[in-house]
């Protein structure tokens, strides 16, 4: 199976409930709880990371939502080791909900994401 064709596999239904269970954890979790403080829509919020897994994993627009990864995660405070906790929660949710070859694929693209946001966390705007 292509990478790009997994939202297929996985389901929208499924994509949705990791997405609850994840943002859940997120919440009560002893690192990435604080920096998610800022949020004060969760259904809204879950439902647009839903949309926005479903369509990194090959799926076809259903909002209009557009995502801005810079805008979003440099007023965080970014490091390596919360990038590190993210990941490792994902995975574990992953683990629970899919079976896993496709827990694997779909966090193979959850680690790309964690590159290209530790890049952010190293860019420096110039003068």
């Amino acid at each position: 199976m292509r990478q790009r064709d997994t939202h297929t596999a996985i389901g929208l239904e499924a994509i949705c409930q990791v997405v609850d269970d994840f943002y859940n954890r997120i919440q009560r979790h002893p690192t990435l709880a604080e920096p998610f403080t800022r949020v004060t829509d969760w259904p809204e919020h879950k439902a647009r990371l839903s949309h926005f897994w479903w369509i990194s994993l090959g799926g076809e627009r259903y909002r209009d939502d557009h995502y801005r990864v810079a805008s979003t995660h440099l007023p965080i405070g970014i490091s390596d080791a919360l990038v590190d906790d993210w990941l490792a929660l994902f995975q574990s949710t992953l683990k629970e909900h899919l079976e896993s070859e496709l827990a694997a694929q779909w966090y193979q693209r959850a680690e790309h994401m964690g590159r290209s946001i530790r890049m952010l966390g190293e860019w420096k705007p110039g003068p």
